[in-house]
């Protein structure tokens, strides 16, 4: 009996603790009542029915006019899913978000003190060391992976180096490019 109250009790803590360093990490789901409260700068694109109702699409500015940057990242990952009525809004609002999102990188790389993105394919081992969490052994196993594969073809293959997963690779992955 002690021994299940035990096991229940730690399975408690685990899953406050997960809660606690999962939780900031994620970004706040926006509700549909959110989401129909903000102006329509808010979405990539608008697009009008035949019966003349508004379709807006793709939010990814708050309320207040901020880009906010999990909401552009999961825009750009749907924008292929929305069912068009103008093709050509496709472009646009592709354009749109990805004009954003390099804002955004740029913002990344001078606040890190980079001179640009960091070419994974060309970058030398001080490089790479100078991306959070990559140290020398990780920079070796990012050049020999890339010499072994003949060099990455996206940054999400750097989860195929020893030692870096999802999570450092989100930590990274707007200070890297395979240009």
């Amino acid at each position: 009996m002690l021994i299940k109250s035990l096991k229940r009790c730690s399975f408690g803590i685990a899953g406050i603790f997960l809660l606690l360093i999962v939780s900031p990490a994620l970004a706040e789901k926006w509700s549909q009542r959110y989401i129909e409260s903000l102006p329509d700068s808010a979405f990539a694109a608008i697009e009008i029915m035949k019966d003349g109702k508004k379709i807006r699409l793709l939010p990814h500015h708050n309320h207040v006019g901020e880009i906010d940057i999990y909401h552009l990242k999961s825009a750009l990952g749907r924008i292929h899913q929305v069912k068009w009525i103008d093709p050509a809004n496709f472009a646009r609002a592709k354009d749109h978000l990805d004009q954003h999102y390099q804002v955004y990188k740029q913002e990344r790389v001078k606040a890190r003190g980079l001179k640009g993105p960091i070419n994974i394919n060309k970058a030398s081992i001080n490089e790479l060391m100078q991306l959070p969490h990559i140290g020398e052994k990780r920079a070796i196993g990012i050049i020999e992976y890339r010499k072994t594969h003949g060099g990455f073809k996206t940054t999400s293959e750097l989860m195929h180096v020893p030692g870096i997963g999802q999570k450092m690779l989100r930590d990274i992955e707007d200070l890297i490019t395979v240009e």
